[in-house]
């Protein structure tokens, strides 16, 4: 005998997928331990020509090399000692990469810059040592490709160059320092 006062029938539903698991964690605590966000449109910036942001500190990538970095904005500063230059944090599912805005740069893109979650940076390749960082020229906001997280299959529209924009899915909220 059941101990339920209304019993019901179990119910079989469809698996949730990876992408969806990842997007409903970054809703819930900022991160997830299954996969990073980024890993889901790897195909889609290699297509835009992006490398991953571990690759940076290959040898292979000289002084002043020009590439494209992608990744979700964890920070942008602006400090007010700065002279209008802006440091802004991407984070792929590989690497952070460091970008270095200059102010004549930053106002020409000032929204992008200032509103992005999810963004691409092509920029000239500086080092220093240890320190790497890439100059920015040109920005492409990628935010509105987060909602395609929680579709059904992601993998599909990734292979079919599909496009959905939804409504806001703030899956992460950069810290920004002015």
């Amino acid at each position: 005998m059941s101990d339920e006062l209304f019993p019901e029938p179990d119910v079989a539903l469809p698996p949730m997928p990876l992408s969806e698991h990842v997007a409903e964690d970054y809703v819930a605590t900022g991160l997830s331990l299954k996969a990073h966000p980024v890993s889901f449109f790897r195909g889609r910036l290699t297509h835009l020509g992006a490398i991953r942001n571990a690759e940076q500190r290959g040898e292979s990538l000289r002084q002043n090399s020009r590439v494209t970095v992608a990744g979700l904005v964890l920070v942008r500063q602006h400090p007010g000692t700065a002279k209008g230059v802006v440091f802004m944090t991407l984070e792929d599912e590989t690497d952070i990469a460091n970008i270095i805005v200059w102010r004549k740069t930053f106002e020409k893109n000032r929204r992008t810059i200032m509103t992005s979650r999810f963004l691409a940076v092509r920029g000239r390749l500086q080092r220093e040592g240890l320190v790497i960082h890439v100059v920015a020229e040109s920005f492409v906001d990628l935010s509105t490709e987060l909602q395609r997280l929680r579709d059904v299959d992601l993998l599909a529209l990734e292979s079919s160059n599909m496009r959905f924009v939804q409504s806001d899915l703030s899956l992460l909220k950069s810290r920004d320092f002015h």
